[in-house]
This record gives structure tokens, sequence and C-alpha cells, in this order.
């Protein structure tokens, strides 16, 4: 059984000014879920060991069991940028394209440089074959 974490819960603040915390929230088709769980579970050590991350976990959300959320803290702004840029991220994101409900994947990052939160939108968007957004 994952941890878990309840709808509205209070996030542990950022440690640093420059850290970077990126949530998010995927919702699995039923039948895709042990699937999620053990690709997801197998990435975590390997995103853990990625140059400047501070923590990445992996819960079940309280209350449904089909929901998840992915945190991810980032020492740096370059850090994230180069974790966007990895196979691991990569194979991240592709399962969850493969196995989820695409209109119930929520990304969101939790940071005061709104330019990289574009930049991470851009990014899902043409991972979802989406013209890029301003």
């Amino acid at each position: 059984m994952l941890p878990q974490t309840s709808k509205g819960s209070n996030m542990e603040r950022v440690r640093r000014d420059d850290a970077i915390i990126n949530l998010t929230r995927i919702t699995v088709r039923p039948e895709n879920r042990k699937e999620l769980c053990q690709t997801i579970s197998s990435l975590l050590e390997p995103l853990q060991r990625e140059k400047g991350c501070l923590a990445y976990h992996f819960y079940e959300e309280d209350g449904d069991e089909n929901t998840f959320v992915l945190i991810g803290e980032w020492e740096t702004t370059r850090a994230w940028h180069e974790h966007l840029k990895s196979e691991t991220f990569a194979i991240l994101l592709g399962s969850i394209n493969l196995l989820c409900n695409n209109t119930r994947t929520d990304f969101n990052l939790l940071s005061h440089a709104a330019f990289i939160e574009a930049m991470t939108r851009n990014r899902i968007s043409a991972a979802h074959g989406a013209a890029p957004t301003a």
C-alpha cells in the first residue's frame, strides 16, 4: 500500500527560495492501476538519483485508489530543466500517457518562477501532440 495524501492537505514549505517543486496528479484506468504502480515505483530510485533532486515521492490519493500524486523537489531551476530532458522523465511521461486518463492528468509547478511553469506546459503539450502555448 502506498502512503496516502488527503485532498487539501498542507504541503511542506520549500526549504530554499530557489527550490522548484512539481506536483503531478494522475488518474489511472482501473485495469492499468497495478502496471502504473509498478512502473512508477521502479522509476523512483533513478528519479531520486538525478542531479539536483532533493526528493521525489509517489502517493495514492486518499479516497480514490486510482488517483495518485507525484511530488518532486529540485535544488535549482537548472536541475529541473535537466530533469525534463532526462530519459527517466521521458519514460515516466510515456507511462502516464499510455496508462492514464489524459483528461485527468494535472501537472503543476509550485514555484515563484512562472517561466518554468510555461516551459513545463509546453513540454507536456508537445508530448501530447498539442501545439505549445505562450
